[in-house]
């Protein structure tokens, strides 16, 4: 019997098998499960003619509370930023967004300083944000917030959050001038104004294009969508879920990554 070719080994099998293994990993993490009720939600939030922007006063009024106290988020934006020389890529926090983060122009980054995440906060948020968390956990229905910095010329390819049960807001904290970037939200486009909020819905396919010479910053929060019962009720176990599984990972790393004195 003649040996096997040493290009059939296991080990050289391997390395063809990455491609293959990273695409089931991303199928099947939790970020994406997520999805799997979106037909679901679709009967509700009309799938394919759903909206794209929402009017905060109308879908998530409690919202306007962090318009309202802008300079004193901003003030807590700038004492993050004097604290932490650079903030950690997203994809550090949450390798499932390692696509949208981190496979493309590695030499910048997108940052991320997680605030609160499904009811659980990292040590550094609680030491630096805590009149921030205290709003933010005024808010019914909320998921998630964080500071999102993009580093100069880091773009955002195109992707789809995992799930309709959620929208996002966006309120503009240091936005230049100058080349200020832009949002596409399917087939919108929004160019962010400093103290300016949006909410849309990021199960959309968007991407962010990014020539700007400075920094960008915004905060993020997630809330749920108003939603009928019973899909409330879907809706708190899957939160529920997030809060067991992806939380604790999220802030697990924020707290490896980010000092909290």
């Amino acid at each position: 019997m003649s040996p096997r070719p040493l290009t059939d080994t296991p080990a050289a099998r391997i390395p063809r098998l990455k491609p293959w293994l990273r695409r089931l990993r991303r199928r099947f993490a939790l970020y994406n499960l997520a999805g799997w009720l979106n037909p679901v939600f679709d009967l509700w939030v009309g799938g394919r003619q759903r909206q794209v922007f929402y009017d905060i006063d109308h879908d998530a009024p409690a919202l306007r509370q962090l318009d309202a106290a802008f300079p004193e988020i901003l003030s807590t934006f700038e004492r993050v930023m004097g604290h932490l020389e650079r903030l950690p890529a997203y994809h550090t926090l949450d390798h499932d967004v390692i696509y949208s983060s981190g496979r493309a122009q590695r030499d910048a980054r997108w940052g991320v300083f997680m605030i609160t995440c499904f009811g659980h906060k990292p040590k550094a948020a609680t030491t630096l944000c805590p009149d921030l968390i205290a709003r933010l956990e005024a808010i019914p229905g909320l998921y998630q917030a964080f500071f999102s910095v993009l580093e100069p010329g880091k773009s955002i390819p195109a992707h789809v959050g995992p799930s309709r049960v959620y929208l996002r807001y966006h309120l503009g904290l240091q936005v230049p001038t100058e080349a200020t970037p832009t949002l596409r939200v399917k087939d919108q486009t929004y160019r962010w104004k400093t103290g300016e909020s949006i909410l849309f819905d990021d199960s959309w396919d968007h991407e962010i294009e990014n020539h700007c010479p400075k920094m960008r910053a915004i905060l993020i929060v997630d809330v749920q969508r108003p939603l009928p019962w019973p899909l409330t009720w879907i809706a708190w176990v899957q939160r529920k879920t997030a809060a067991l599984h992806y939380a604790r990972r999220i802030v697990a790393a924020a707290d490896r990554l980010i000092p909290s004195s």
